[in-house]
């Protein structure tokens, strides 16, 4: 079983640092809060027990930027890193740095990122695990009369959802056959 570390960056910002904070507190891990320009008067870094200026206000150039994490984390002596969710916690490249800075990423591995992100094997994998999956394709189609077929079989409403897209996008509830074709050609451009 792993340790605890001992000091952990908080790689994220507003409410999810403070819980986060919060968390590793009653677990008597200390805290590192990260901030860019436009949280210089937050109240996660008012909580932690360190705090270190990222950058500038836009996430790519703090929040996002890989080398300013792990130089927070360097820094002030922190082991680990927690991404909250959203910024760097889907990114399997950044739990990879982490690897190899030697610096515990307090997240899925790398390889579950990657399996996660990609919807159609991520299925795959929790049904042959025996988690319950909801009844419908089990792969990728482009040929829209598999679609018809397979809405039929599973029954209206469906939901299509695009395999790589993420926090709902290209995501389409379709309650009546009639609005199929039209909701895979949004699902499959992404747009609203």
């Amino acid at each position: 079983m792993n340790s605890l570390p001992k000091k952990t960056v908080i790689a994220n910002r507003s409410e999810i640092a403070v819980r986060i904070i919060n968390g590793c507190k009653s677990l008597g891990i200390a805290t590192v809060a990260v901030f860019s320009d436009a949280d210089k008067n937050s109240r996660h870094k008012l909580l932690a027990d360190e705090s270190v200026h990222i950058g500038n206000s836009p996430p790519l150039e703090s929040y996002l930027n890989f080398d300013k994490i792990i130089q927070a984390a360097q820094a002030t002596g922190a082991d680990a890193i927690h991404p909250g969710y959203g910024f760097l916690s889907e990114n399997a490249l950044f739990a990879e740095r982490c690897q190899k800075e030697n610096i515990k990423f307090i997240c899925p591995s790398p390889e579950a990122i990657r399996l996660m992100g990609d919807k159609i094997e991520s299925r795959k994998v929790a049904a042959k695990a025996g988690v319950p999956v909801i009844p419908g394709m089990a792969g990728c189609a482009s040929n829209l009369d598999l679609f018809w077929t397979e809405a039929a079989r599973v029954g209206y409403p469906v939901l299509i959802k695009a395999s790589a897209g993420g926090g709902g996008k290209g995501m389409r509830a379709v309650e009546v056959e009639s609005e199929l074709e039209a909701a895979i050609e949004a699902a499959q451009r992404g747009g609203v």
